[in-house]
């Protein structure tokens, strides 16, 4: 009883596997079935091609900074005895900003120059006395040297006795003062930062397409934000020879007016250049290519087939793209649906 219970098993079982191979043959069938369908036209969208211009105006971003700024620092040492401004102040080249106390500096400036006016006149007399030979030309030459040496000491003390008034070698602001009266002082220490803001310049990056349209003396419209739309009129002082890492040129530009001096050093403004009208080609959207960049390519409708040409790209800006080769006025574009498309394929251009 047992063995015919098993057999009646196995029986079930090979019919039940047998049944769901059936049912997977049909679904595959039906599968194979639908994709061997033939499409019979593509849908797409499509624009005719127009000639004209890429917009000749290019915008880049930059920091604004003095055309003058400097490090003060001092050239001697001492006790400061006296600030004559403050942060904030203007000062003209030539102004003194600080004295330090220079009473030992002056002293030895009265030695070296008593020095000086003795050994100029040891030498007048040694060049009387040797005209009528009472002293040898030896010594003569050795009471000259003793003369410039004299005079050497005294321009040097009388240069260290000016280094004690402080002066602006710059006209500007005092961005920063670091002195406090009394404090001591060294030569090579900071004494204050000039800043100059009465004509500013600003470095802005563009690439290799923008560069060559480029050049020195141009005109450039600088905009900043909260000047409410004002255009201040800048001019391209240097252009870089050589790109950075990121394959961008340096452009250096000077803005000589400063109107109220509402422009400070560090702030965002936009340099807008304006390049000459350019010949008129193709201008199509740039999400119409297919294929990479260096093998660019498009579809047109002919007959009511998609066709595959070949373009050559001649530049591009703000998503459109300039064509030198490939497109003719008129063409009609497909700018949707390309990517499903292959070379003579049936397409139906929808609205």
């Amino acid at each position: 009883m047992k063995k015919y219970l098993s057999y009646i098993i196995t029986f079930c079982l090979i019919v039940i596997v047998i049944l769901m191979l059936l049912k997977n043959k049909q679904e595959i069938e039906v599968q194979i079935a639908f994709a061997e369908q033939k499409v019979v036209a593509y849908p797409v969208k499509v624009e005719e091609v127009k000639f004209g211009t890429l917009s000749t105006k290019l915008e880049v971003s930059g920091i604004l900074a003095p055309v003058h700024e400097l490090m003060l620092m001092a050239e001697t040492q001492g006790r400061v005895m006296a600030i004559n401004k403050r942060e904030g102040d203007w000062v003209d080249q030539g102004d003194v900003i600080a004295k330090i106390n220079d009473e030992l500096m002056r002293a030895e400036l009265m030695v070296t120059e008593a020095n000086y006016i003795k050994a100029q006149k040891d030498l007048e007399r040694a060049k009387t006395l040797n005209d009528g030979g009472a002293i040898t030309q030896q010594q003569l030459e050795g009471l000259q040297l003793n003369e410039k040496a004299a005079h050497a000491k005294f321009i040097t003390s009388k240069k260290r006795v000016a280094d004690t008034s402080i002066k602006a070698h710059i006209s500007g602001y005092i961005n920063k003062l670091f002195l406090k009266k009394g404090g001591m002082i060294g030569a090579g220490v900071p004494v204050c930062e000039l800043v100059n803001i009465r004509s500013l310049k600003m470095s802005v990056k563009v690439g290799e397409k923008d560069v060559i349209n480029i050049s020195k003396n141009q005109s450039v419209d600088i905009q900043v934000e909260f000047l409410n739309g004002h255009t201040l009129v800048g001019e391209v002082l240097s252009i870089s020879t050589k790109a950075d890492y990121a394959l961008q040129y340096g452009i250096e530009i000077l803005i000589s007016e400063n109107p109220d001096e509402q422009l400070k050093a560090g702030m965002v403004a936009k340099a807008i250049f304006n390049f000459p009208d350019q010949e008129e080609g193709p201008i199509i959207p740039q999400k119409a290519l297919v294929g990479s960049s260096k093998d660019p390519k498009v579809y047109v409708v002919e007959g009511g087939r998609a066709i595959l040409r070949t373009v050559k790209i001649t530049d591009s800006r703000d998503g459109l793209v300039k064509i030198s080769d490939g497109l003719s006025k008129g063409d009609q574009l497909i700018f949707a649906g390309q990517f499903s498309l292959k070379d003579q394929v049936e397409v139906k251009v929808i609205e």
